[in-house]
């Protein structure tokens, strides 16, 4: 296959339409045993009631105009999270149906809480974004989705209703709903001069230097949607002979990607990056010889399904090189915090071995890059991370596109490779990772 044509799978998700399994196939095993209860359900209404709490709170205070936002906001993430479930077609983690990525319950939560934030403010948005949270850990809890959808899931929501949503204090007369032990109302404030001048907006930066210069937007959130493909996965319990899990029937591929990136500015020299990446796959396979994995047999002829994640949250310190001009040069260093988990089991259950390790090391990190307009940018990265028991090497490329002073989007293309020797198991992965991203600056 060439690099057009993988990267092409990547980016058209219509394209990657993986074979399904028949629920009766699936047996028992806990890797596919969805639960339900309290949590699940309590995660089933909250996520219809922060939407319609966000539209009958603004039509209750008479904001029509908030009203209309958060309608167009939560039918927009509404569009955007089917059309991809569609276009996916992945497997949910539990194997009942292949409509897994992104999560919508997650993303009717997010559209609600982000519009409450986004328009009446922390008081009202951080209890709400809370509870969006619970329904995110809700459905992975109910292993209903795997951790990239509800990342998905909630960015999606967040960023539409940042597109859609004014802040509401645009007067001097504040009206906000007043809640006590015994009574209920309104409460309304006038400040002169709360809504700022009415006049015309003032430029912020000369048109000429924008993107370059001065720029007063300098912190951001990224959303990185695509797909990733395993080049090889080893493992080897220390006291058995190997396996490679990219060996599997591919079942419950596409495998998704989703990272979220965000950039807190400190001047124009330096900042601080953080990301958040969760990789899940799950494969099933018929032996073809006798296996061993943490004290567990696995018969040859027997079928088994092997569960791996490796969640990957880094954290780092940046500085920028040439803050003037068209080149780009950033360098950097921190940590990489990882969570890796592999569980392997009989189709039908009853024979369940795992390893589950915690890492964390010291990375560096160096991007190069050029601007080619003041749209137009390309730029490379390399990441190196480890110590004794863990390193990995992440290699990547984009090409991005300045749509306006708030919004950015990107194609991009990667590889990571990395590698965990511990005293119980060794496990050496390459994964090839693609798609496109949404940057909002801030």
């Amino acid at each position: 296959m060439t690099t057009a044509n993988t990267y092409l799978k990547y980016l058209l998700p219509a394209l990657m339409l993986g074979p399904l399994v028949p629920q009766d196939a699936l047996g028992k095993s806990e890797i596919l045993q969805g639960q339900s209860g309290t949590v699940s359900e309590v995660g089933d209404v909250v996520q219809i009631a922060l939407p319609a709490a966000g539209l009958i709170g603004a039509l209750w205070i008479g904001d029509t105009e908030g009203a209309w936002q958060v309608t167009k906001g939560v039918a927009t993430t509404a569009a955007i999270t089917h059309t991809l479930k569609f276009g996916y077609e992945r497997l949910r983690p539990d194997g009942s149906e292949a409509n897994s990525f992104p999560s919508g319950h997650t993303s009717a939560a997010f559209s609600g809480a982000a519009f409450i934030h986004h328009r009446y403010g922390n008081a009202y948005g951080i209890p709400a974004y809370a509870a969006a949270a619970f329904v995110g850990g809700s459905r992975i809890w109910a292993n209903r989705h795997y951790m990239d959808d509800v990342l998905a899931g909630g960015s999606i929501a967040v960023m539409t209703s940042l597109y859609f949503t004014d802040p509401y204090a645009q007067t001097d007369l504040v009206i906000a709903p007043s809640l006590g032990e015994d009574h209920i109302g309104l409460a309304l404030s006038y400040t002169p001069g709360l809504a700022g001048s009415k006049g015309p907006r003032a430029e912020r930066v000369n048109s000429d230097d924008w993107g370059r210069e001065n720029k007063p937007l300098d912190s951001s959130y990224t959303l990185m949607i695509g797909g990733f493909d395993t080049d090889s996965n080893y493992i080897r319990d220390k006291q058995e002979a190997g396996f490679d899990l990219n060996g599997f029937s591919k079942s419950y591929e596409p495998n998704t990607y989703a990272s979220a990136q965000v950039k807190w500015g400190l001047d124009n020299h330096q900042y601080l990056a953080f990301e958040f990446t969760p990789m899940e796959a799950r494969d099933t396979s018929v032996l073809n010889q006798d296996i061993g994995f943490n004290g567990k047999r696995y018969a040859a002829g027997s079928e088994i399904i092997a569960a791996y994640r490796s969640w990957n949250l880094s954290a780092d310190y940046r500085f920028n090189l040439l803050p003037k001009g068209d080149w780009i040069a950033n360098v950097g260093a921190g940590l990489s915090l990882v969570d890796q988990w592999i569980r392997l089991d009989n189709i039908d259950g009853d024979n369940l071995g795992e390893f589950n390790d915690f890492f964390i090391v010291p990375a560096a990190m160096v991007e190069l890059g050029y601007r080619f307009t003041h749209e137009f940018q390309a730029t490379l990265g390399y990441r190196i991370a480890g110590l004794s028991e863990y390193d990995s090497n992440n290699l990547w490329g984009d090409i991005s596109y300045q749509i306006n002073e708030r919004w950015a989007a990107s194609l991009f293309y990667g590889q990571l490779k990395q590698t965990s020797d511990t005293d119980e198991y060794y496990n050496d992965a390459t994964f090839n990772y693609g798609g496109f991203s949404v940057t909002y600056n801030f």
